[in-house]
């Protein structure tokens, strides 16, 4: 196919139509992956989670990136095993078969939040809140976007 639409509008979605007919017409078989439902995330929720790395390496006396690199493996890559059969697939056969060490050092290099969409990336962040508040007892704070969906699924 090659070709990539976001449907937002009775503009976009009718020529999103127009080309799979096309396509249906001229090959008879036609397979389309799980769209992406909703937009991107925003880059606030982005650049909260890089605010939160930052403050819990500093407050822990961590080396810089080890909170990025633990919250991807632990909380970001069992979300996206669970939900992308692609990444499943190829996380299963590049990482998962290395020891702990390895696949934390793999995180600097493996797309993990990237790929998430605003929701996957709402439950990310949530988690990581949790878990350094019980567990370390740092209290990351909500701002933004991300306050605003905490607060409406309390």
């Amino acid at each position: 196919m090659g070709e990539s639409f976001t449907i937002n509008s009775d503009t976009s979605y009718t020529a999103f139509c127009k080309h799979v007919k096309g396509l249906y017409e001229e090959h008879h078989y036609i397979t389309y992956s799980k769209p992406r439902i909703g937009a991107d995330r925003s880059l606030p929720a982005n650049g909260l989670s890089h605010v939160w790395y930052d403050f819990a390496d500093k407050m822990l006396t961590e080396q810089i990136g080890t909170t990025r690199r633990y919250c991807k493996l632990h909380y970001g890559v069992p979300i996206m095993r669970g939900e992308d059969d692609a990444f499943r697939a190829a996380y299963d056969k590049a990482i998962k078969p290395h020891n702990y060490e390895d696949k934390l050092g793999f995180m600097d290099f493996w797309p993990v939040t990237s790929l998430m969409s605003r929701e996957q990336m709402c439950r990310y962040l949530t988690a990581v809140q949790v878990h350094y508040a019980s567990e370390r007892g740092l209290v990351l704070e909500s701002t933004g976007e991300f306050a605003k969906h905490q607060r409406k699924n309390q």
